[in-house]
């Protein structure tokens, strides 16, 4: 079996939602195998009653798959028309996606789809507008096709990202869901906050007998 991650970045949540939410697509069965395989492995090696090895089955890549039903010919060939049309993009999508996973749960408290999405959102109204009003296109096909071709790939790059994102299952978690999840930082504790919450330092030291009160009550005899 292949190293596994010990670091738990809400594997279990995003496994139920991508679980509740494949469908027909194989892709993201591969993904709720793979996180299952995360789990149980991080199971095995914290605990003496461990789930069966047998279960650790995963579906090969996409390309490496034989292409018969339906759903695995749409998604083939829906693959390879954004892998042909935005190269560049997608990998790049897949370069910042595993940066930004890998801030989570030190630094981020989830994945930032929204932000990723108006990032995208950004650019590519930007280079539309930029192509409307500034952009001469050249006399051969190659100069009016490279500028625009070139811009699409900025602008893919963030868009890839946040559909991976949703792809992954981080909508599972709430944090996901806001503009961008960064954990706040912890303040420093100054002394009067001590002392409230742990009590003033006692500097008289133990005594060497035992306290005793000096008279004890009792009755009065002749």
């Amino acid at each position: 079996m292949p190293h596994v991650e010990s670091v738990d970045r809400f594997d279990s949540a995003r496994r139920a939602w991508i679980a509740r939410h494949q469908g027909w697509s194989t892709i993201q069965r591969r993904r709720a195998e793979r996180l299952g395989r995360r789990i149980r492995a991080r199971q095995r090696a914290d605990a003496m009653a461990v789930p069966d090895p047998h279960d650790d089955t995963s579906l090969p890549p996409v390309w490496l798959r034989t292409v018969r039903s339906p759903a695995a010919q749409v998604e083939v060939t829906l693959l390879w028309a954004v892998v042909a049309l935005v190269p560049l993009g997608v990998a790049g999508g897949y370069a910042v996606k595993a940066a930004v996973t890998r801030l989570i749960p030190d630094t981020l408290r989830g994945y930032p789809i929204v932000a990723l999405a108006v990032w995208a959102i950004a650019l590519s109204a930007l280079t539309i507008l930029l192509g409307v009003t500034v952009y001469q296109p050249g006399d051969s096909l190659r100069e009016a096709v490279m500028a625009p071709w070139l811009c699409g790939q900025i602008s893919a790059v963030p868009a890839t990202a946040s559909v991976l994102g949703v792809a992954e299952g981080w909508l599972a978690v709430p944090a996901s869901r806001q503009w961008f999840p960064v954990i706040p930082s912890q303040p420093a504790l100054t002394s009067t906050e001590a002392v409230e919450i742990l009590g003033g330092y006692d500097t008289t030291g133990p005594g060497l007998f035992e306290a005793r009160p000096l008279q004890w009550p009792g009755e009065r005899t002749r």
